[in-house]
């Protein structure tokens, strides 16, 4: 894994400078400045919006390179549930699996499984809880957003690890147990988002990820598809039964029946909205929240292939073979699963970017410069002076980041206060030769 800290990446020489990409990220973290986009770090989440709204590709996720696989005698695959819904085509979910053999895995652990797992952990963390709601911890994305717009949140962020985190302690300790070393065993993540990789690289709740890499699905997509339905399936053993296909829908992998009170919200704007309630304290009946950065749920991550809505048929069409098949679950694998440790290992800490000043009283009069220029902008949000709105540019201004006179209409304003100046200079009456 390369060592950047985020897996949302710019590609200046792409960058035409739109500013369509500064309107949708939730976290305010993109400018446009000398006609390029730039990304401001410790702000961004890798939600992956701005993959998807750019037009020219300018904005790209860095996930890890194939050839990875090759430092490793042990190669593991870890199937999201969502990666079947890629593959309309082949006969099974286990012919998919089979594929992952063919190009080189030399095992496959489905994170649906981890997932029943982590689902029936949350179960049981619910019956305990006093304080309501208890947010989703699965969506790397939503947890960063609670550190840097919702910090006050924080501490109602289930403390519980991911399903691709639990999948992987469960293979490395498997293999440790077969005598292989750590380095022995490349554990990677078949991912529909670029938060994921973020993820293993900046672990939250734990010191260290056990997943060695992430590869995004778009990337795997064609690889598998010339083997997608080779054969050698018959040797293939299901892991995860339809409970752990749901993971991939909106609606998460809980089951509403068992809960009192739930609420699932997809879509940043929307768990924004939901989020702003929270904060508000007007949401304390509902239980649980299960929130997903992604339109759709996983199924809209942006390295999928397949749009998210189409792709949701897809999944359909593999659970009702499972329904069919009457798959159950595979309780010996999940017991097994279930002995490795789920609850975080440290605290999450807020990361409030949006804070102006650690001093109160700086913060305060910064508040008020602020809210002092954004009175005198246009408040309509165009987005020519590079910043997603008015009060966004103001607050740039008032952290030095960027002139007053970038905005087109500040700057008009000011040519126009020149113009009438040197209007008035031109009429003053001069002195002439004959008054001397």
């Amino acid at each position: 894994m390369q060592m950047y800290s985020h897996s949302v990446r710019l590609e200046k020489e792409k960058c035409i400078g739109c500013t369509d990409c500064i309107k949708r990220c939730p976290t305010e973290a993109i400018r446009v400045r000398g006609s390029k986009a730039q990304i401001i770090e410790e702000r961004c989440i890798d939600c992956g919006n701005c993959i998807r709204i750019c037009r020219n590709g300018a904005k790209k996720a860095v996930t890890d390179d194939w050839r990875m696989l090759g430092r490793f005698k042990h190669r593991v695959a870890l199937p999201a549930p969502s990666f079947y819904a890629q593959f309309p085509k082949a006969k099974s979910i286990e012919h998919i699996l089979n594929a992952l053999y063919a190009i080189g895995f030399t095992d496959v652990l489905e994170v649906g499984a981890a997932g029943e797992v982590i689902a029936e952990k949350t179960y049981a963390w619910l019956e305990e809880a006093t304080h309501f709601p208890v947010i989703s911890s699965s969506c790397p994305a939503i947890v960063r957003l609670i550190q840097r717009r919702f910090p006050s949140l924080i501490h109602q962020v289930l403390p519980i690890i991911s399903p691709m985190e639990l999948a992987a302690r469960y293979v490395r300790e498997c293999y440790k147990k077969q005598g292989a070393s750590r380095e022995e065993v490349g554990i990677f993540f078949l991912s529909p988002c670029p938060a994921k990789a973020t993820e293993i690289r900046r672990p939250k709740g734990i010191k260290e990820s056990e997943v060695d890499g992430v590869i995004g699905m778009q990337d795997i997509y064609k690889k598998v598809l010339p083997y997608l339905n080779s054969e050698g399936v018959d040797k293939i053993i299901r892991q995860t039964s339809l409970e752990g296909l749901k993971w991939a829908r909106r609606t998460g992998g809980l089951n509403e029946v068992r809960l009192k009170s739930h609420l699932s919200v997809d879509g940043m704007d929307n768990v924004i909205g939901i989020l702003e309630k929270v904060e508000d304290g007007t949401l304390t009946e509902v239980h649980y929240i299960e929130a997903l950065a992604c339109t759709g749920g996983c199924l809209g991550g942006a390295l999928t292939v397949e749009n998210p809505f189409v792709s949701r048929c897809y999944l359909q069409k593999w659970m009702e073979q499972d329904k069919k098949e009457k798959r159950v679950q595979n309780t010996e694998l999940l017991e097994d699963i279930a002995k490795m440790p789920v609850r975080y290992e440290k605290s999450i800490v807020p990361r409030p970017v949006f804070s102006l000043d650690h001093d109160t009283q700086k913060a305060i009069e910064k508040m008020q410069a602020i809210e002092e220029l954004y009175t005198q902008l246009p408040q309509i949000d165009c987005g020519s002076c590079g910043a997603p709105t008015c009060r966004c540019f103001a607050e740039d201004v008032v952290r030095h980041n960027a002139q007053i006179e970038e905005c087109i209409f500040m700057f008009r304003k000011k040519v126009k206060e020149l113009s009438e100046n040197m209007h008035e200079l031109t009429q003053t009456t001069l002195p002439t030769a004959d008054e001397n």
